[in-house]
């Protein structure tokens, strides 16, 4: 067989490298397969990873923008460069490359998990509740997937669907490993659930017995309803922070 290129060659080299953890030997053997053959885009994004694993993200991040560059199309890339803002601090570029990661390939569940998390992190918690519904619709059997979906659904004081997501994967996976865990959160839901009806209802009868009946003559037709604003229950019930 013939020889491969001498790209192909250093890139090869660099894999087995990058394989043993000797990370420093692998980034000269990727540079160097890059600069060879300045198409070899995989060069480049495992450029990127090496980097990574030496803990300099800023050039891991520019090793990546290349392989974008010349694959533009590489969804793996993105996800990953996505990882390396996500660490610096930068959530906002994160969230938009791991939104491009799943509009390239929206058949990879991790893609929408990982922005899923970037949006919880953010504080925009409607969006993290679709990107972790995406997730679990494409994998129904991660347990992740599920008890972020919960979690973001609590944190909106939808402890309803909170706990409906749950309650469906306990009832498909009723023999996991962390099943007793699961089900611990469900009942704690539940109890919450039973507090917040029974507040209700209690605000109801207080505000029930507050109303002056108008006499029949000074009734103004041309009156209004005022819509009271439903009071939230006293007490700090936010859920722990999400795991990155």
């Amino acid at each position: 067989m013939p020889d491969p290129a001498p790209a192909v060659k250093l890139y090869n080299a660099g894999a087995e490298h990058f394989r043993k953890g000797e990370y420093d030997k692998a980034v000269d053997c990727f540079k160097r397969a890059a600069a060879t053959d300045d198409k070899l885009y995989r060069a480049w994004a495992y450029l990127g990873m090496a980097y990574a694993q030496l803990g300099q993200l800023d050039p891991a991040i520019e090793a990546y923008r290349k392989c974008i560059d010349i694959a533009p199309q590489y969804h793996k890339a993105f996800n990953n460069v996505g990882e390396l803002y996500r660490r610096k601090g930068l959530l906002d570029y994160a969230a938009m490359v791991f939104k491009m990661a799943s509009e390239i390939d929206p058949t990879q569940a991790h893609y929408f998990y990982n922005l899923g998390i970037t949006y919880f992190e953010i504080g925009m918690y409607p969006q993290a509740e679709e990107a972790f519904s995406s997730a679990l619709k494409l994998d129904p059997n991660d347990y992740e997937y599920a008890t972020e979906l919960a979690q973001v659904q609590f944190t909106q004081r939808k402890y309803e669907a909170a706990a409906g997501t749950l309650e469906k994967f306990v009832a498909a996976h009723p023999n996991h490993e962390r099943a007793a865990e699961t089900g611990a959160r469900l009942a704690m839901l539940k109890r919450r659930i039973e507090a917040e009806k029974a507040l209700a209802a209690q605000q109801a009868g207080e505000h029930k017995s507050e109303i002056r009946q108008a006499p029949i003559e000074d009734e103004d037709s041309n009156a209004q309803t005022k819509q009271l604003e439903s009071l939230r229950p006293p007490g700090q019930n936010d859920p722990p922070k999400p795991k990155t």
